[in-house]
């Protein structure tokens, strides 16, 4: 039981990400609905590996490349 809190607290950074990549708009990302698809993809593979650390730069590259620019541009 330990394990799996271990493994859920270690995903949730990914997890977050996912979901928050799934509910934004198409136009929200710099290359409209493909680039969408290839993030909610890459999440995937974060969300997978992210226990073991590699996931986290994944979502690092999520923050710069989606979130921080859509909050420079409101």
């Amino acid at each position: 039981m330990r394990w799996l809190l271990l493994f859920l607290v270690l995903d949730s950074v990914a997890i977050y990400a996912l979901l928050d990549c799934i509910t934004r708009d198409e136009d929200q990302f710099a290359g409209g609905a493909d680039d969408k698809r290839a993030w909610v993809r890459w999440l995937w593979v974060a969300v997978a590996t992210g226990w073991i650390g590699v996931g986290y730069g994944i979502v690092l590259g999520y923050h710069q490349a989606v979130v921080k620019r859509n909050t420079l541009r409101s």
